[in-house]
C-alpha cells in the first residue's frame, strides 16, 4: 500500500510539494497557499520560511550538496529534499539538528523510498562540518572560477542575470544588489488617509513600526507579526499592503482629477490615488476579470469605490471617448525588482524574457498615450531593474512620439528629487533605498 501523510501535520511535506510546483512553473503564493490550507498558523509560518529560504539560497545549497555527492549528481526530488534539510541546518537555529535530520530522512523515506540512506549520510556530513561549510565560494571552489560564477553561487542568482547586472552596474554594486535581494523583508503598510492618520495607525498596531522615507503613507513593521489580514485595522480598511516604491505614485500624480489606469492589475495604484484624493475620478482597465473583481473587493474594504470605474479589456482596443489628466501604464514586466519578496522569479525568468517584455511594454505605452489630454501626464512603471525594461523603452517611446517630453527635475515632488534621473525617470533599488526595485518613466504631453 502507498504511504500517505496528513498534510495538516507536516509543514516540511507542504514545503517540498510547493518547491516542486514552483520548479514546474507554478506561482509561489498560489502554490503555497493551496497546499498549506490545512496547516496551523505556526506550521504555515514554518512551511513558508522553508520555501523562501530554499529559493533564496538555491544555488548555494546545491553547490554544497553536490560537493558531497560522489557522482556530483542526483535527481531533482532528492536534491530538493536535501535542500530542505541543509537549509534547516544552516538557517534555523531554533530547530534541533538531530530532529532536522530525522524528519528530513522520514520525508525522503516517504517520497524517494530506498534513497533515504543517502539523505541521512549527506546531512550528517554537514552536521560534522557545519562551522566550516558556509564560506565564500573562493575558499571552496578555488580562484580559477570566474567572478560572476562565484557571485551566482554565493548569492544564488542565475548566471545570466549576474552577468547582466555586472555589465550594467559594475561588480561591487551588482554584489550589493544581489545581497539585498536575499534579505527577507516584511510587508509594507499603506495607510488609508481617508479613514486614519499614519501616526494613529502606528499606535494601534501590536508591533513596532517605522515610517517610510519617501512615502508619507507608509509604515514598515520592525518585527515579523504574521499575516496582515490578522492585524488590527485590516478589516476596517485602515491600511493596504503596498511597497514604498509603488506608493510614491501618489506623490507623482499631483492634483490629477481624471486618471486612467491602463494596466490596473489588482488596483494598488488606483486605490492609492482614490484614497489620497476624494475628488479624483479613476477608470481602471484590465483584461482579466479576476483581477478587476479583486480590485472592486479591495475598494469596498477600503471604502473607496465611489469614484472608481472599471473597463474590462485590453488598453490597445479600449474605446474610451475621453482623455485624462493622468494616464498610468504599470506594465507587465520581469518582476526582477521584487526578488526579495518573490525569490521564485529569479528561477522562472530567462534572458529571453527581457526583450520580449520590453516590446510589450512599448506597445502598451504607445496605446495608452492616445488617452493623454494635451498638457496631461503619462507615467510608465515597471518593478524591474534591467535597462531594457524602463530606460530603453522610455527612450524608444520618445523617439517615436514627439508630442511627449520627459519631466524636468522641477516637476518632481521635492521629496523624490534625489531619485530623479535624466531624462525624466526615477529609479529605486533594494540595496540603496531599501525598497523593491522600481522604475518610473515620467512624461508630459505637449500642449497642441
Amino acid at each position: 500500500m502507498e504511504n500517505t501523510v496528513d498534510l495538516s501535520d507536516d509543514p516540511r511535506l507542504v514545503a517540498l510539494e510547493t518547491l516542486e510546483a514552483v520548479a514546474k512553473g507554478g506561482l509561489l503564493e498560489h502554490s503555497l497557499e493551496r497546499r498549506s490550507a490545512l496547516l496551523s498558523d505556526e506550521n504555515i509560518n514554518l512551511a513558508q520560511a522553508l520555501v523562501y529560504v530554499c529559493l533564496r539560497h538555491q544555488s548555494r545549497l546545491d553547490f554544497l550538496i553536490k560537493s558531497k555527492l560522489k557522482k556530483n549528481r542526483t535527481d531533482r526530488l532528492a536534491l530538493t529534499i536535501l535542500r530542505l534539510g541543509l537549509a534547516q541546518i544552516l538557517f534555523f537555529d531554533r530547530l534541533k539538528d538531530y530532529a532536522i535530520v530525522s524528519q528530513t530522512v522520514e520525508l525522503a523515506r516517504l517520497k524517494i523510498p530506498g534513497r533515504h540512506g543517502l539523505v541521512n549520510a549527506i546531512l550528517r556530513k554537514f552536521l560534522r562540518e557545519k562551522e566550516s561549510v558556509w564560506g565564500w565560494p573562493e575558499e571552496i571552489d578555488g580562484r580559477d572560477t570566474p567572478a560572476a560564477q562565484r557571485l551566482a553561487v554565493f548569492y544564488s542568482h542565475p548566471r545570466w542575470l549576474v552577468d547582466r547586472l555586472i555589465a550594467e552596474l559594475g561588480y561591487r554594486e551588482a554584489r550589493a544588489l544581489l545581497a539585498a535581494n536575499n534579505q527577507p523583508c516584511p510587508p509594507t503598510l499603506r495607510v488609508n488617509p481617508k479613514l486614519i492618520e499614519r501616526e494613529e495607525l502606528a499606535e494601534k498596531l501590536p508591533f513596532p513600526t517605522k515610517p517610510t522615507k519617501f512615502s508619507p503613507w507608509g509604515l514598515i513593521p520592525l518585527t515579523w507579526p504574521g499575516r496582515p489580514e490578522a492585524w488590527p485595522g485590516f478589516k476596517e480598511g485602515h491600511f493596504a499592503i503596498q511597497d514604498e516604491a509603488s506608493q510614491i505614485l501618489g506623490l507623482l500624480a499631483g492634483q490629477s482629477k481624471k486618471v486612467l489606469d491602463a494596466c490596473a492589475g489588482q488596483g494598488g495604484k488606483s486605490l492609492n490615488l482614490a484614497a489620497i484624493d476624494a475628488e479624483a475620478r479613476i477608470v481602471a482597465v484590465d483584461p482579466n476579470w479576476n483581477r478587476l473583481n479583486n480590485l472592486l473587493r479591495e475598494a469596498k474594504r477600503l471604502n473607496l469605490g465611489c469614484r472608481l470605474k472599471i473597463w474590462h479589456g485590453e488598453i490597445q482596443s479600449a474605446e474610451l471617448d475621453e482623455t485624462f489628466d493622468l494616464v498610468l501604464v504599470d506594465a507587465p514586466c520581469s518582476g526582477l525588482g521584487v526578488i526579495r519578496r518573490r525569490p521564485d522569479l529569479k528561477w522562472l525568468k530567462t534572458a529571453d524574457d527581457i526583450p520580449r517584455l520590453a516590446a510589450i511594454q512599448l506597445g502598451l505605452l504607445t496605446s495608452a498615450a492616445r488617452f493623454v489630454a494635451p498638457g496631461g501626464n503619462l507615467i510608465y512603471s515597471v518593478c524591474a531593474t534591467t535597462t531594457e525594461e524602463g530606460p530603453e523603452v522610455l527612450e524608444k517611446f520618445l523617439q517615436e512620439n514627439p508630442a511627449f517630453r520627459p519631466w524636468t527635475s522641477q516637476e518632481v515632488d521635492p521629496a523624490l528629487r534625489e531619485l530623479f534621473v535624466e531624462p525624466g525617470y526615477l529609479k529605486l533599488w533594494p540595496h540603496k533605498q531599501g525598497t523593491d526595485g522600481f522604475f518610473y518613466g515620467l512624461l508630459a504631453r505637449k500642449m497642441d
